[in-house]
């Protein structure tokens, strides 16, 4: 039978598709990790990686057993986290987080100092993916907790909405309604709103506030990001409607653009944070996304 920690070299190689970085990564040299995963094969009786001079690849059998075997070293975490406390809300040594590039930055870097005060012997661990790959890895145990900008509709996760995030409106600096300190929604009125791909769970709530003004809503440009959204009401395309956390880290700075709160009807992304409902540490994500949400509530709408 295949060890654990020729199991955890096979999960290292998946991640990097590099036998040197995976050899760092485990805290072992480069053979012996080699070495290990030769062994690891011989005892399973099938080939897991194949290796070129270009790149290092898994086989279809060696995904599949890479994919249960996170689930298995997700569950001795787990164990292990639950042996060494007591304390049923004591926080995980290691918080492996998946999070959406228009959100993960901009909430984290809001509470990322109440986290580390409140929890200061876990490690966390973020990397960014599209939503739908994060939910994937959450469901197979890559990640422990991910942040989104919907609810995620699985019925196997929990979910907790962190704060409904209101959008506001950026307009170009030369634009009618800059210096405004807030907007009437019927200001826009006849304005082209630039949004993001349909994909975006606030798309429906633009929609409905342009139909609502007399607003158009551009259909012949439709941004894949927040960066190129701004960039574009910069050159005059249309005005937007953007994150309110990301108004705050960028378009603040920006001298091109200015954002306006609009008094009434602005659209708002509900903030989540999901877990897998089987996990035995959801006490202790409940008390990790209660602490987000309280750095976030003064940049929320009410809910």
């Amino acid at each position: 039978m295949p060890t654990f920690q020729q199991l955890r070299y096979l999960l290292a190689l998946a991640d990097t598709l590099s036998f040197s970085r995976a050899a760092e990564l485990c805290h072992v040299t480069q053979p012996t990790l080699s070495i290990q995963l030769k062994e690891l094969e011989a005892r399973l009786g099938t080939k897991l990686v194949e290796r070129t001079r270009a790149r290092v690849l898994l086989t279809p059998v060696g995904a599949e057993i890479a994919r249960r075997a996170r689930n298995i070293s997700a569950e001795i975490d787990d164990i292990r986290d639950i042996a060494r406390r007591e304390d049923p809300h004591a926080m995980q040594s290691l918080l492996r987080m998946g999070v959406v590039h228009t959100v993960g930055a901009y909430v984290l870097s809001i509470a990322m100092p109440m986290l580390r005060r409140d929890f200061p012997e876990t490690r966390i661990h973020v990397r960014e993916e599209r939503s739908k790959e994060l939910q994937d890895h959450l469901a197979d145990g890559q990640y422990d907790v991910i942040l989104l900008p919907e609810l995620p509709v699985r019925e196997d996760f929990i979910s907790y909405v962190l704060m409904a995030e209101p959008l506001h409106l950026v307009v170009p600096q030369d634009h009618r309604l800059a210096g405004c300190t807030t907007i009437a929604p019927e200001d826009l009125a006849g304005e082209t709103i630039l949004t993001m791909e349909r994909s975006h769970g606030s798309n429906n709530d633009v929609a409905e506030l342009c139909q609502e003004v007399g607003a158009i809503q551009a259909s012949d440009f439709v941004g894949t990001t927040l960066d190129t959204l701004r960039q574009m009401v910069a050159a005059g395309m249309g005005i937007s409607l953007l994150p309110a956390l990301y108004v705050r880290s960028e378009v603040m700075r920006e001298e091109l653009v200015q954002a306006i709160p609009l008094r009434a009807l602005a659209p708002t992304r509900s903030i989540c944070m999901a877990w897998r409902r089987s996990s035995p540490r959801a006490e202790t994500y409940i008390d990790f996304a209660n602490t987000i949400s309280g750095c976030l509530k003064p940049w929320g709408a009410a809910v």
